[in-house]
């Protein structure tokens, strides 16, 4: 006889069933019974995800028809383990196969449970298809850009916000002489504390590039880890940001220019003695007409000293061998001023001083020095007093100024110049600027050196900055400059005024 108590908990199971299968009905999910390795429940979901309808399931087939054969015998031990209640629940992975054949990619989630008084499976089962094809296009974008990296023929590598390396490639394992230890030594190392970094003043731009700020050195001596300084490269530094826009480390990229360098340094080596060839050429031609009226003139002079020993002296003949000495001093002083140009090429000794008008004067270079395509921005201040020097000599430092701001924009489309003066204490100040390549860090104290250039033969062998140096010297003035690398260089040059 059935007692009132044993109603109630059929009652009991009974709604705690029909929820059960009302939220399994409504579930975004998956939902399965698996006994004797037949679907004993599935819900609506999971009967879509295989492209069946319930019915076609629920104790009629199993889970091994809709797995993929490869994954199979994965599956199967699954499901046993949680039967003989060797593991609890499993999570796993494995290929699917749609009624209409179509391979798809599932996670299950399952446990043991009784089912009917019989050990069974319970579980979840979500398509993942789609976000495994994300995964493996990832995964397959990761590994490509990892060969790119690995097999650059430049030095890549990472530091973090502290400077310290987290990442490292076979070139710069190469480049730094370490070879197969790099990534033992190099990653957790803080190259922000490594005295060569610092020394060469490289830490500074590690520093900026890790604020935000990217740079790009050119032909920077690198010390390498075992101490050699006898290698140069290319350095540009990128900031590597978060989501939120803070920088998280840096990007660096690393091409060795030693050759480059070396091949410079030997060819304007060739340059310098070509340029010397050509000056030599020069006296050479200075020198050889007033050396050949000198040797004439002195046998003339010597035959008239002969016949003035032998004959008596008149009035005539000592007027000729006065004429033939004077003729030998002339030229003497040919060949003396000759020497004298070449050994004072630089100096340019014997300037002028006079009153000029600078903003008439750089109008005046401006227009046959600036071409059409290059917005020039004039900010001349009115009534400016007149500088005192050389004329001549100031419009020589305008035009190699200016022209070297027109090289350096050539290749930008918004080329720009801008040219200033204004009074600055007792002196009159020009700033000639432009928008243009810039010059590096490592080499802007060289650039008023003689023959020292970064530009190709054919446009300079680097005379000019030096002799507007030397010029600028001689009549009391100063010339300096600044620059950042891909935005531009700004000239200062600096004039006395002409006094009352």
């Amino acid at each position: 006889m059935r007692t009132k108590k044993t109603n109630q908990t059929e009652k009991m199971l009974q709604e705690s069933e029909r929820k059960f299968k009302n939220l399994a009905e409504k579930s975004i999910v998956g939902i399965y019974v698996i006994q004797d390795f037949v679907f004993k429940y599935v819900n609506a979901k999971l009967a879509e995800i295989f492209g069946y309808k319930v019915k076609e399931l629920i104790g009629i087939t199993g889970p091994q028809q809709v797995v993929h054969p490869e994954d199979w015998p994965m599956v199967k031990n699954n499901i046993q383990k949680r039967i003989l209640g060797e593991v609890k629940s499993i999570q796993s992975q494995f290929k699917g196969i749609r009624k209409d054949g179509q391979v798809i990619f599932v996670e299950v989630y399952g446990s043991g449970t009784i089912y009917e008084g019989k050990p069974a499976v319970i579980g979840t089962l979500l398509d993942i298809t789609e976000r495994k094809k994300v995964e493996d296009e990832l995964k397959r974008l990761n590994e490509f850009n990892k060969a790119i990296i690995d097999n650059a023929p430049v030095a890549i590598f990472t530091l973090d916000k502290n400077g310290v390396f987290t990442s490292v490639n076979p070139a710069l394992a190469k480049l730094s002489g370490l070879d197969e230890d790099a990534e033992k030594k190099l990653l957790g190392f803080n190259w922000l504390k490594n005295p060569y970094t610092i020394n060469s003043g490289l830490a500074e731009y590690i520093k900026r590039g890790l604020n935000g700020e990217s740079f790009y050195l050119w032909d920077f001596p690198f010390v390498t880890y075992k101490g050699d300084r006898s290698l140069y490269m290319d350095f540009k530094g990128v900031p590597l940001f978060g989501k939120d826009g803070s920088v998280e480390g840096l990007l660096c990229i690393i091409e060795e220019t030693t050759e480059r360098v070396k091949t410079r340094a030997k060819f304007m080596q060739e340059v310098k003695m070509a340029t010397l060839g050509r000056l030599v050429a020069g006296i050479a031609h200075d020198l050889n007409n007033p050396l050949a009226t000198l040797v004439a003139y002195a046998e003339l002079a010597s035959s008239s000293i002969d016949s003035l020993l032998q004959n008596n002296i008149n009035k005539i003949e000592l007027e000729d061998l006065k004429a033939n000495i004077d003729i030998i001093l002339e030229q003497a002083f040919c060949c003396k001023n000759a020497i004298n140009d070449l050994l004072n090429i630089t100096k340019k000794n014997g300037l002028e001083s006079i009153p000029i008008d600078l903003n008439s004067l750089i109008e005046e270079t401006i227009k046959s020095s600036v071409p059409d395509n290059i917005v020039l921005i004039k900010k001349f201040q009115p009534s400016l007093p007149l500088a005192v020097g050389d004329i001549n000599a100031i419009r020589q430092v305008f035009k190699n100024i200016i022209k070297n701001a027109v090289d350096a924009v050539e290749d930008r489309i918004d080329a720009a110049i801008i040219i200033k003066t204004s009074l600055m204490d007792e002196d009159i100040s020009i700033e000639i600027s432009d928008n243009g390549i810039g010059i590096p860090d490592s080499i802007i104290d060289k650039i008023f050196e003689p023959f020292f250039t970064t530009k190709e033969a054919k446009k300079g062998i680097g005379l000019g900055l030096s002799i507007c140096k030397e010029l600028l010297d001689v009549m009391g003035g100063k010339i300096s400059v600044k620059s950042t690398p891909r935005k531009g260089t700004t000239f200062f040059i600096k004039l006395p005024v002409k006094s009352l």
